[in-house]
């Protein structure tokens, strides 16, 4: 499967000018024979909505997801959106149009409520982590906070998944002599579910400045078994492309063995003890 993640700068509330970039992206892509493309959290609005949410949130009968479902006819599509599926009840999302049809969304787990980040005061948080199949291929997607839980991605290692997505709204923040560590920790817990849960792992994050906070980019892929391939460029709107090779992921599946020779009924037990403690 033939993936090309985007990275970018939305526009905060102006969801005609950020369905126009989608839209290009998309047909470039088609062009190019690209199988999925990938965008970033909350891609289709911005980030800091706050009020305007109510204003701008995404229907599943909107004209926008209608154009999403037309241009999937001829390729995969994930988006960032704030879709609000229940009158009144809006969730941070990411929405998988493939075929022509909605196939899968994904709502965000772990809302940020602090410091630069107020998320659990706009959307709701959801409770589920469910793998499905692209072109034969089985995924996971993480929305930004969920990526640094280690056992989300858990429960995507036990249902088989050979590729995560992340996608991400990170600022950049704590520099030092090796550059972000905020982009550190991204790179850090892909190259670990890379190697010890045998999956690839894609990381999109956002460019540019919004009320006041610059987001890096940094996006980047690491295949399963390996270290980061592909590296979007700081500060600047960027895309790169690369293939999900199933060999790779047999591969590492043979030489760790950890999916063969996993537990999870141990896990099971030890928390229904640690919980009733």
């Amino acid at each position: 499967m033939k993936v090309r993640a985007i990275q970018f700068s939305p526009k905060l509330g102006n969801i005609d000018n950020n369905y126009e970039f989608h839209e290009r992206e998309i047909n470039k892509a088609i062009n190019n024979k690209i199988d999925l493309i990938v965008f970033l959290e909350l891609s289709i609005s911005g980030y800091h909505l706050k009020d305007i949410i109510y204003d701008i949130s995404i229907k599943p009968n909107s004209k926008i997801i209608e154009n999403f479902k037309n241009l999937s006819k001829q390729i995969n599509i994930i988006i960032g959106a704030p879709y609000e599926e229940i009158p009144g009840i809006i969730y941070n999302s990411a929405i998988v149009f493939s075929k022509g049809e909605i196939t899968h969304i994904h709502n965000k787990v772990q809302l940020p409520n602090f410091g630069m980040f107020e998320e659990a005061m706009i959307f709701k948080s959801d409770n589920k982590f469910v793998a499905f199949e692209l072109n034969g291929i089985k995924i996971g997607i993480l929305i930004c906070r969920e990526i640094l839980f280690p056992h989300y991605a858990y429960l995507y290692f036990l249902q088989n998944t050979d590729f995560i997505i992340g996608i991400s709204n990170s600022p950049h923040r704590c520099i030092n002599k090796e550059g972000f560590s905020s982009l550190k920790l991204w790179e850090n817990s892909g190259w670990v579910y890379s190697n010890l849960y045998h999956q690839n792992f894609l990381y999109v994050n956002r460019t540019g400045f919004e009320d006041g906070i610059g987001w890096p980019g940094g996006s980047f892929f690491i295949p399963s078994g390996g270290n980061i391939e592909k590296k979007a460029k700081l500060f600047e709107p960027d895309s790169f492309d690369f293939e999900i090779n199933t060999n790779k992921i047999r591969r590492s599946r043979i030489i760790s063995n950890n999916l063969r020779d996993e537990k999870p009924e141990i896990m099971l037990n030890e928390l229904k003890r640690l919980l009733n403690a």
